[in-house]
């Protein structure tokens, strides 16, 4: 009964609601404690968790949103009929709905909007993915692992992967939680072959997690297949409409973009009121003032990557194209048919964080990257562009026993043992696609590691490297 009053609570909401302005904070930038922002996380994290990844409610309360847990708020309405998810706060004020279509993820409905407004949320229709179930991985997910998920001739792994999982021996701080690691190696026939691979229960091939920043370096690569395409030059000004003839931020470069060295106001790593709480991508990212002159300070900034999406949209001149724009030129080619990158209400993707996958995509898409972006003959990315964003960004020094950063990736050779040029994407909580050049392998890594608790991606990379005898 108490499912069905609060229900129609959110269902009279329209009638009840008045006219509101736009929700817009500067930078985008929100207290993540704020009742509306924790509703709106509660919202979103279930509607992708459930309605895209296939998990339930009970263990979406338990990993998902274990640290918005204990805070007094009701658990989130799932509605099977209209894939809708409805959230609140204590005190029913704040009151979240985010919306599922099945080619576009799940979208976060801003305050000003009602429930009445879900049909105009931004929606692509594909095809159904093709069964890939008999071909061999990359292309499919036939792998013909044993029951321990460890490839007979490389048996060594499995005490990497009992340790990957244990929670204490990659934490800085014990308590990490892995959902997935995999570990991927070229053949002499070059082929790249699946020789490892473990899933936390309730997670397998099929059912994924958000990317967190691992999005940054996708949204990387569409911008590298623009530049390949013709549509954007690297070392060119970023084309924002928004700023106008004179504005001092239209100096910016997209490589600067690429090596956070904008220059701009952000809330760094804070772009809250766009992930939960429904502020446009543009508002948020399009109306900060230069604090530095471009190229001459790192700061890690989820606007620069936003800025780098806006332009991509403006210069295609083409919404649908743009909509389309990840999965035909980069996504579905791969393979990676169980990737959905999310966007806002006006149709933005929220590429800096909120893209929903699983590790088997994120392999094809670290081995698309060993293979410097060339997938089967064709190149899609620029010649060269590997190295770039592999090189570290000229505004961020390099520090012996630090994580180092490139363009829109991290670097792990800065690190004890770590071969050199290894690179690697980061996403909050754990979300790793690791490239080790030269040595043929990929290692995927993703988790719900819970705030505060980091995982050490580069002594797993050294672990895996020492069982392969690929290092001393």
């Amino acid at each position: 009964m108490r499912f069905f009053i609060q229900l129609l609570c959110f269902a009279l909401l329209p009638l009840l609601a008045v006219a509101a302005q736009p929700y817009q904070m500067p930078a985008g930038a929100a207290d993540h404690e704020a009742p509306d922002i924790v509703a709106g996380y509660r919202a979103i994290f279930t509607c992708s968790a459930h309605f895209f990844a296939g998990r339930p409610l009970k263990d979406i309360l338990k990993v998902e949103l274990v640290d918005v847990q204990g805070k007094g708020f009701p658990d989130p309405i799932i509605d099977e009929k209209r894939q809708l998810v409805f959230a609140s706060d204590p005190h029913n004020i704040y009151r979240r709905i985010a919306a599922y279509r099945p080619d576009m993820g799940c979208t976060l409905l801003p305050p000003h909007w009602q429930l009445s407004d879900v049909p105009r949320l931004p929606n692509v229709a594909y095809t159904p993915a093709p069964d890939v179930s008999a071909l061999a991985f990359p292309a499919g997910d036939k792998v013909g692992l044993p029951a321990n998920g460890v490839d007979p001739s490389f048996t060594q792994l499995e005490a990497v992967l009992a340790k990957a999982f244990d929670g204490v021996t990659y934490a800085k701080v014990p308590g990490t939680v892995t959902t997935a690691v995999l570990v991927i190696k070229r053949d002499k026939q070059n082929h790249y072959k699946l020789i490892a691979e473990r899933y936390r229960p309730g997670f397998g091939i099929h059912s994924g997690y958000r990317t967190w920043s691992t999005a940054k370096s996708i949204s990387a690569a569409l911008l590298a297949i623009a530049s390949q395409q013709g549509i954007l030059e690297l070392d060119k000004p970023v084309a924002i409409p928004e700023w106008p003839q004179g504005d001092p931020r239209r100096s910016i470069t997209y490589k600067q973009l690429m090596h956070m060295s904008s220059g701009l106001y952000s809330g760094g790593a804070n772009s809250a009121a766009v992930y939960f709480g429904g502020q446009d991508v543009v508002s948020a990212a399009t109306g900060t003032p230069l604090e530095v002159n471009p190229g001459t300070r790192w700061k890690y900034a989820n606007n620069d990557t936003l800025l780098l999406m806006r332009s991509l949209r403006h210069l295609l001149a083409d919404y649908l194209r743009y909509l389309r724009f990840p999965y035909d030129e980069l996504l579905h080619p791969l393979g990676m048919h169980h990737t959905r990158m999310e966007v806002d209400h006006a149709g933005n993707f929220i590429a800096s964080s909120q893209v929903y996958t699983t590790a088997r995509d994120l392999a094809r898409f670290g081995i698309f990257l060993d293979q410097d972006g060339v997938h089967q003959g064709k190149r899609l990315l620029p010649e060269g562009w590997i190295q770039f964003v592999s090189t570290p960004a000229p505004a961020r020094p390099v520090v012996a026993g630090e994580w180092g950063y490139g363009a829109q990736f991290w670097l792990l050779d800065t690190m004890q043992d770590v071969p050199k040029g290894t690179y690697t994407t980061y996403g909050n909580k754990g979300q790793y696609v690791t490239v080790v050049p030269g040595h043929d392998v990929v290692i995927v890594r993703t988790g719900v590691d819970p705030n505060g608790i980091e995982y050490k991606q580069d002594r797993l990379v050294v672990d895996v490297l020492r069982a392969l005898k690929q290092i001393p």
